[in-house]
């Protein structure tokens, strides 16, 4: 259920590099279809696309989903520790929820700690409240914030890192902070939440099941993801079952694959993570101008009351530059550091469906009580 950044030594050169931008564009495109898009033979994409994984170049493509679809909501957490031990103790706790989507750890300034994100049912969040405060009276947690989730319906924005800006021969990405700042418009328009009116659909045990594998790992044959799920492939009716249900999912659930890049290949080993304060007209300059133009790093923004959580995946000589525009901007910021080594991303769990009731499971001996007691904290 997790993928983990690791280094690797494979060289990705210009050519290499055209094959993982055809796959950020089409995830799951088949390789003799990516092999069209950069001229080479399907053999010599198939056995790239080997090599690019073998050396975690990439981890995979991954679905997204628009969780409200399913019936969950997104909880975003910044928690401040005081010790390693502590830590552990957490991340031990988010391995064993039920609907953990994400953890990493944090530091810098005075804070230390980590950011965890949920994927769940609302009935299930006075539970997690409940674990959260009981960690910070045992002392294991010293502080809680809450923050924006990340997501694009509730207002956030996410920009895709744009590999066309890496110079694969002088190993740099290609991108000018002023001349990227100039262009902004003064005055920008109001970017809307994306609104999906249509409702939680009706899913049942193959639905969720799929939705697991599709979040583990995306990027596979239909018969591999059904031998994945414990079916037999060769029973009449099973490949053009799942052909159709991951046709109505795809529709209906999933808003996009995203393909997991090890940007330590290309220089890329910093990930800023920035609380500012700043004017209302100053934010929706910066998140607007990011939503709509050619912004080359990986980042989302989100706006608060006040101003702004923006974190960006960037390469050293990037960093300052980014933490100059932010001191020009804002009236106040905070600037943390993900440790992406000590990250986890987590995929849907079937098992947290109750396919008897055809929904998800929210009771407190399932969401409080089985991860708590696990680890003694309580």
């Amino acid at each position: 259920m997790r993928t983990s950044e690791q280094e690797g030594i494979i060289e990705v050169n210009a050519e290499k590099l055209g094959l993982l931008f055809a796959l950020q564009e089409s995830p799951t495109a088949s390789a003799v279809a990516l092999a069209k898009k950069i001229k080479k033979t399907p053999p010599t994409a198939r056995a790239w696309l080997d090599a690019l994984s073998k050396e975690q170049v990439y981890g995979g493509v991954q679905a997204s989903l628009r969780v409200r679809r399913i019936g969950m909501e997104m909880d975003d957490f910044l928690l401040d520790v005081d010790s390693y031990d502590a830590v552990k103790k957490i991340e031990r706790f988010c391995d064993e929820h039920p609907y953990t989507s994400y953890r990493a750890r944090i530091f810098g300034g005075s804070t230390q700690g980590i950011v965890l994100q949920f994927r769940q049912p609302d009935q299930a969040r006075t539970h997690l409240i409940d674990a959260l405060n009981v960690m910070k009276k045992q002392g294991i947690v010293k502080g809680i914030r809450e923050l924006p989730t990340l997501r694009a319906e509730y207002g956030s924005t996410y920009t895709r890192p744009r590999l066309e800006a890496w110079d694969p021969q002088r190993l740099v990405w290609n991108f000018n902070w002023d001349e990227w700042w100039d262009k902004a418009p003064k005055k920008p328009e109001t970017i809307l939440p994306a609104k999906d009116d249509r409702g939680v659909i009706t899913l049942d045990e193959l639905d969720v099941k799929l939705l697991e594998e599709l979040t583990k790992n995306a990027r596979r044959k239909n018969t591999e993801i059904i031998d994945a799920m414990g079916l037999e492939k060769d029973t009449m009716g099973v490949q053009q079952l799942v052909s159709q249900k991951i046709k109505r999912l795809e529709e209906e659930v999933i808003e996009s694959y995203r393909v997991f890049i090890n940007w330590t290949y290309f220089d890329v080993y910093n990930t800023p993570f920035v609380i500012a304060k700043a004017d209302e007209s100053s934010t929706d300059r910066l998140i607007y101008h990011l939503a709509t133009s050619d912004f080359p790093f990986g980042s989302t923004i989100r706006k608060t009351e006040d101003g702004f959580v923006w974190s960006a995946r960037l390469p050293s000589a990037h960093l300052s530059e980014m933490i100059a525009l932010v001191w020009q901007i804002s009236k106040k910021y905070e600037v943390l550091m993900f440790d992406y080594k000590h990250s986890e991303l987590y995929g849907l769990w079937a098992d947290t469906f109750d396919k008897t009731k055809n929904e998800w499971r929210t009771d407190r001996a399932f969401c409080f009580d089985a991860p708590m007691k696990s680890f003694e904290l309580v």
